[in-house]
């Protein structure tokens, strides 16, 4: 009887083994015995689809995929053999927002020889694909993807890095999104998401990231002759690390004669009375290459001091010097430009600095009285007072009087023309900066109306002539004209300025074949 039950028991034994074999089948009991990792790599590959792939290297290997639900619990989903190279498996039986564990095991000969790290998965939308952009007309970004089953919309990060700081800037329901939101010069990097319309968790994961550059503008160029030698100077570039100088040979051809960081270039290397052309671009480095901004237009300069050839005009600043007298006159020198300032005796001490700065690059400092009366309504010694006061003051500062002088409000009449002692110099352009304090009216009204021989009317003591300067000055000079005192104006049309005499503009004098 105990044999009975000893055997009895025996068989029990027997028949539970063969049924933890049959179990582990299904159920995978990691080996400890693995000889490599194999690289497990998953996707979501459509609408509730994964991918899993990974790389075989031998045609006799068997893999057998296990999948779980909680990370711990793993059942044999499939398996494959026979594949060398990049081995794909798809797991078309999930659902979305849930997640789900893989592992691979690699068998030869009855062998564990390789297997996996868990990989998790959270079935999402799929990210969508073939993300791309395409710089439009060098001012704006396009960006295309295909577009996602069951997704709602898009949402599109972008950066100027592409470490990290990407910030939300649209969300979108089509496959198309135009960055207008960008500045010549600059790197973008765009990721992207799919969403879905009811579950935010089913948000697609960011996509990788894309990036657009788009080329620096062209320098603005000016060029001046001095001392044997031609400046040019230009603005600076956002995003440029430094600039290409060519300059036309004789064959009519470009050559690069040189590469600075500066913001000019002096070129020795010219004759007096001979035109030269020159071309100026920006540089970049791009991830680690090389990229060229748009050319300026070809500027020609001649090897004289002012040509007389060329446009040219007068910009006169009456009631200064002010606190924004310097800045204007910085403008100028950066634009080898200059101005005539029609000055009152009573500003000359507060603003010497400004004064002694404007003389410096070359400026005209013209007399404005002392105090801005109407000089019509003064008497001839009141009047002679006003100029030999504000001359004083004029030659305290910068070692000169003045020789040109404009009467306040244009206001004079025979007797005041008479007793000024100087050529009264009115104007051909009235800007009425004084009366609207409009930078966008300053600037119109020159741009609208100049033309060569103009004398054009400005006050440096508001804020918003100030700021139409910093714009006017290197418009002009890339107009093509010559912002030159009223002096020099009259000196190269052939005017002969005298004392008393009045002068609205000083076009060229018409010829006699006119």
């Amino acid at each position: 009887m105990l044999k009975k039950r000893i055997l009895s028991s025996h068989f029990m034994c027997v028949l539970y083994s063969i049924f933890l074999i049959f179990v582990c089948s299904f159920i995978l009991v990691i080996p400890v015995s693995a000889e490599s990792v194999l690289q497990l790599q998953t996707q979501i590959a459509d609408y509730r689809s994964v991918l899993l792939q990974w790389e075989s290297e031998q045609m006799d290997s068997s893999f057998y995929l296990y999948r779980s639900f909680d990370g711990s619990n793993y059942t044999m989903m499939a398996s494959l053999s026979g594949q060398a190279g990049t081995v794909k498996c798809y797991d078309h039986d999930v659902k979305m927002g849930k997640t789900y564990y893989y592992k691979i095991v690699q068998m030869e000969h009855d062998k564990v020889v390789g297997e996996s790290e868990a990989e998790k998965v959270k079935v999402v939308l799929p990210t969508p694909t073939d993300f791309k952009t395409k710089v439009i007309k060098k001012t704006r970004v396009q960006l295309t993807w295909n577009k996602v089953q069951n997704a709602y919309s898009y949402t599109i990060y972008r950066s100027t890095k592409s470490s990290g700081g990407f910030q939300k800037i649209a969300t979108i329901k089509g496959a198309r999104y135009i960055d207008y939101d960008v500045s010549r010069g600059t790197t973008y990097y765009y990721k992207i998401v799919a969403n879905h319309k009811k579950k935010k968790n089913w948000q697609s994961q960011k996509s990788s990231v894309v990036s657009a550059h788009l080329k620096m503008v062209a320098p603005a160029v000016v060029g001046s002759y001095a001392k044997n030698k031609i400046k040019l100077t230009w603005t600076k570039v956002k995003g440029a690390d430094s600039y290409y100088v060519y300059k036309e040979n004789n064959n009519g051809k470009f050559e690069l004669v040189k590469k600075t960081s500066k913001l000019y270039y002096k070129d020795g290397n010219v004759k007096k009375g001979k035109s030269y052309t020159y071309k100026v671009l920006a540089i970049d480095k791009v991830n680690g290459s090389v990229v060229k901004g748009d050319a300026c237009l070809p500027y020609t300069i001649k090897a004289v001091d002012i040509d007389p050839n060329q446009k040219m005009v007068a910009l006169t600043y009456d009631d200064g010097p002010g606190i924004y007298t310097e800045d204007i006159v910085n403008c100028l020198k950066a634009n080898q430009a200059k101005a005539t300032f029609f000055v009152l005796g009573c500003n000359v001490d507060s603003h010497k600095k400004a004064l002694v700065a404007a003389d410096k690059i070359g400026c005209e400092i013209g007399n404005h009285t002392y105090g801005h009366p109407m000089l019509s309504r003064l008497s001839e010694e009141a009047i002679r007072k006003e100029i030999t006061q504000t001359d004083k003051k004029i030659e305290n500062a910068i070692g000169k009087k003045a020789t040109i002088m404009r009467p306040p409000g244009g206001d004079y009449n025979n007797m005041v023309a008479k007793t000024v002692g100087k050529p009264i110099i009115m104007w051909s352009i009235d800007t009425r900066d004084w009366e609207h304090r409009n930078s966008s009216r300053v600037y119109s009204s020159v741009m609208n109306n100049v033309k060569d021989g103009d004398i054009i009317l400005m006050h440096d003591i508001h804020k918003a002539t100030r700021d139409a300067s910093m714009t006017l000055i290197p418009r002009l000079r890339r107009e093509g004209y010559q912002l030159v005192t009223v002096s020099e104006l009259a000196q190269y049309r052939g005017y002969s300025l005298e004392k008393g005499k009045v002068y609205h503009r000083l076009g060229r004098k018409a010829t006699k074949n006119n």
